[in-house]
């Protein structure tokens, strides 16, 4: 009996160790990543994908395999691995694809919206997501410039730097609050959204994928996720410098760097960025510019292979964003024609509003932000630990009456100290039928946060409004798996446990505050490959934002807020076609809510608080498409549309006074959601000479109808509205020249309008969005 025992462990030991794990980069002749290349042990089915970032890993059956590695215009090659486990792969372009005789077909973006490489036409979500090349074709530089590509998505800015406002799938984030987005940047959460404002370079990919991905990412992200992927430190040495300026003063400069430490074992990565803007709103009281800023930002990453299974890798970035604040714009007739304010006309046509403060308002956001990455692979199974900090510092002075008189001001302090730690244990066996993902979380978030006002009717006029600090303790179990019930029919399904601790300590009103929430967040999927280039796939997902404490109960709102909950069912499938030239996606989904979170600013107390819908729903679909009619032409265009309904609106207040009862909205629609959103697009790319080669992009970006208070009153709804941007680049060598527009028809519109009359106040407030701009950078690669 002992010596069967002892032969089934050789038995299984030499199976286990017969297999090489292989790891690699493939790469063009230049050294850019190829992401989508495909990569084969020649004679098995064993097969992998490489990453946005060109990386593959794959395990063989012996030292003398041979990888087939291929990709779209490019020939495929043979290697023999000769029991290397480190291969890097440069591809050459076929003869076909440089003398341009057939039609290239789309070759696929690749992504991680599951947390593993694979084509987004292989993943059963609604995914929208751009690789490095697409990136940089699009002039992404920030979330604002992407969100313009992808269907019911919206990303507004105001009140002040690092103030945004992102709605997805017909669910709006409430101001100051948490995104209905999980914001990942290299596969790290980070919990603060103001961090959606910092400029956006030197990418590999930036990724959507929408409705409940709880299990995948954990609270928050109750509309979806955006995940970001820097690029990563390279062998070869790569430097990149970038200079450019544009209208309103503005001044950009960039450098990259990347290349070996110690070649083939120790990588760096360094980029930086600067940007300076005077701005293009005027004050027209103080005759200076409001929407002026200033942007720093530096990151270093090292990489480093300490042995043919182990890496470990470190990232430190730091930002400083300095700019305007409370720029806010009013009605210049006024109200009984005394002095500007009053009723404000929410689509807005030239002369029909100023910006006329009394005060020139200034804001500033600094942020510190660092990781800590090692995996382990043991061939079939890999062991990630992921540890981050992150610090932001915000502030904002600036008026509050937005008139040309001395009444109101406001301020801002706030400071958030996150820490997370991440381990998680991922399959890697590319041939079983059972693919699985299991890890823990724990993360802990403080946030402080000071604000007052001054009222120069009073003597002395200085008066706080909050002085509290928020902590939140979270630890998590997640777990995820795909398995092939058939070649074609996958299951997935995951789930996620958050237990939640939250507290409040306000200095204010002196109050002491604890919760606790536990949330199980369920995903399941079902996903059927009818044929090589159709999927059809349906899922059902449910996702949380958690709730929190308010700085006081007031008629509006309540003293605390409770926990907002989406249960989400979506049909969706993904087709390509005519060979590989026609892209075309769709998706229906069906979202009902729980304890909607809505945001108000009590002006009567000038205090701010967060208050619920005890119930509501989201109708809605989205289409995206992309046809590339010749080798120089693409064509895409993507609508989604979003029936957003309160059902039951429930009360507030009361705790210290009236009760404001919100069932009167019953039936009415979602405040700050578009209904609809509709895009579409030229993208060309050619090459004039052997050395010269053009690239063009031009996008219409619609807002539908947008609805700024439950009431629905046409007095405070804006209609539907266009933005028309174009890029074209000119590449030489390694020199590159772009001209870029944003807005080319100079159209007004606002990012936020307030009804002065639901709040205490006798004005409407508006944020306008940005003007007509248009730039020009210059790029040398070495």
């Amino acid at each position: 009996m002992k010596k069967n025992v002892l032969l089934l462990f050789l038995l299984i030991t030499t199976c286990a160790f017969s297999q090489i794990t292989v790891v690699g980069k493939v790469t063009d002749q230049t050294g850019e990543p190829i992401p989508g290349a495909n990569i084969l042990e020649k004679g098995t089915s064993t097969g992998v994908i490489s990453d946005f970032n060109g990386n593959f890993q794959i395990n063989t059956s012996s030292n003398d395999a041979v990888l087939q590695c291929s990709y779209v215009g490019f020939e495929t090659q043979e290697i023999n691995i000769n029991g290397t486990s480190q291969i890097d792969i440069v591809l050459k372009e076929s003869p076909e694809s440089l003398d341009e005789v057939t039609i290239q077909g789309f070759s696929g973006v690749i992504g991680k919206s599951r947390k593993r490489t694979e084509s987004i036409q292989t993943t059963p979500e609604s995914v929208t997501a751009l690789n490095s090349e697409g990136i940089e074709s699009a002039g992404v530089t920030d979330v604002s410039s992407f969100s313009t590509l992808v269907p019911n998505l919206k990303f507004n800015t105001a009140q002040a730097v690092g103030l945004n406002f992102i709605t997805v799938r017909g669910i709006p984030q409430v101001r100051g609050g948490d995104a209905p987005l999980a914001f990942v940047i290299d596969g790290v959460t980070i919990p603060d959204p103001s961090l959606l404002s910092q400029d956006l370079y030197d990418l590999a990919l930036v990724e959507v994928v929408k409705g409940p991905q709880g299990a995948l990412y954990g609270k928050n992200a109750i509309g979806g996720a955006i995940n970001i992927y820097t690029k990563d430190p390279t062998n070869k040495m790569s430097n990149k410098v970038q200079l450019g300026v544009g209208n309103g003063g503005q001044f950009q400069a960039q450098f990259v760097s990347s290349g070996a430490i110690a070649k083939d074992k120790v990588f760096y990565r360094f980029s930086t960025n600067y940007k300076t803007f005077d701005g293009l709103l005027t004050n027209e009281f103080l005759n200076e510019k409001v929407d002026f800023s200033e942007d720093f930002n530096i990151r270093g990453q090292i990489k480093a292979r300490l042995t043919n299974n182990f890496t470990v890798a470190a990232t430190y970035q730091y930002f400083k964003i300095d700019g305007g604040a409370a720029y806010y714009s009013v009605n210049p007739i006024g109200f009984e024609g005394e002095f500007p304010g009053g009723v404000l006309d929410p689509n807005p046509k030239k002369g029909n509003n100023v910006i006329v403060a009394d005060v020139l308002g200034k804001s500033d956001m600094i942020n510190n932000y660092g990781n800590f990455k090692m995996n382990y692979n043991l061939g079939q199974v890999e062991i990630q630990s992921l540890t981050s900090f992150n610090k932001v510092e915000r502030s904002s002075f600036g008026d509050l009456d937005f008139l040309d008189l001395s009444l109101f001001t406001q301020g801002e302090e706030a400071t958030t100290n996150t820490f997370n730690q991440e381990i998680r244990v991922n399959n890697t066996n590319t041939n079983s039928k059972f693919d699985w993902s299991l890890g823990g979380f724990y993360q802990t978030i403080k946030k402080d946060i000071y604000q007052y006002g001054e009222d120069f009717s009073f003597d002395p006029p200085e008066y706080d409004t909050a002085d509290y600090i928020n902590e939140t303790t979270t630890i998590a179990l997640f777990g995820f798996g795909d398995y092939k019930l058939t070649s074609k029919l996958t299951v997935s399904a995951g789930f996620r446990y958050d237990i939640d601790n939250f507290t409040q300590d306000d200095f204010l009103f002196v109050t002491n505050s604890e919760r606790d929430n536990n949330e199980f967040q369920p995903k399941v999927s079902l996903s059927y490959q009818a044929s090589k280039n159709v999927l059809i796939y349906a899922n059902y997902g449910r996702g949380y934002r958690n709730g929190g404490f308010n700085a006081e109960a007031t008629d509006l709102f309540n003293r605390s807020f409770d926990d907002e909950t989406s249960d989400n069912y979506e049909l969706g499938f993904k087709t390509t076609s005519w060979n590989d030239r026609f892209i075309f996606n769709g998706s229906v989904f069906n979202s009902k809510l729980k304890n909607q979170q809505q945001y108000i600013l009590d002006l009567n107390t000038f205090i701010a608080g967060v208050y619920n819908y005890k119930e509501s729903k989201v109708f809605g679909f989205e289409l995206e498409s992309r046809a590339r009619l010749t080798n120089y032409l693409d064509i895409f265009a993507n609508f989604g549309l979003a029936d957003a309904e309160i059902i039951d609106g429930g009360t507030t207040g009361g705790e210290n006074g009236d009760v404001t009862d919100n069932t009167k909205y019953n039936g009415n629609k979602t405040p700050f959601v578009p209904v609809s959103s509709f895009g579409v697009g030229l993208e060309s790319s050619f090459n004039i000479t052997e050395t010269l080669k053009f690239n063009g992009f031009l996008n219409l970006d619609t807002t539908g109808k947008t609805y700024w208070h439950e009431s629905n009153l046409d007095i405070h709804t804006s209609d539907a509205y266009s933005l028309l941007n174009a890029r074209l680049g000119l590449s030489y060598k390694n020199w590159k020249l772009d001209l870029w527009g944003k807005n080319l028809t100079d159209q007004q519109y606002y990012q936020e309008f307030s009804p002065g009359e639901f709040v205490g106040s006798p004005d409407d407030v508006a944020w306008r969005g940005q003007p007509l701009s248009i730039g020009t950078a210059l790029s040398v690669k070495f």
